[in-house]
């Protein structure tokens, strides 16, 4: 296996675990997308490797997306850390 091929799975499954605890939280504890920052650090680090994975499989509308997530999740770091 490659290595950046790896690293996407890796991704993807930490990615998927943390989207699952982010919905049981939604659900039981009736929480919002204010949650801690660090899931929100981890999440986008998840987002930007897959999105760079995309851009290498030049696969360029899924990295884009991607990229927009981390965008995203950037400016509400950013938020969250000149709010407090």
């Amino acid at each position: 296996m490659q290595k950046y091929s790896v690293l996407k799975s890796l991704g993807l499954i930490v990615l998927a675990s943390l989207v699952i605890f982010t919905i049981y939280s939604f659900i039981v504890n009736k929480e919002s997308f204010g949650g801690p920052i660090w899931k929100q650090v981890v999440m986008a680090s998840c987002f930007l490797v897959i999105s760079i994975n995309n851009f290498r499989l030049k696969k360029y509308a899924m990295g884009w997306i991607f990229a927009g997530a981390v965008l995203a999740f950037g400016i509400s770091i950013f938020r969250d850390t000149i709010a407090s």
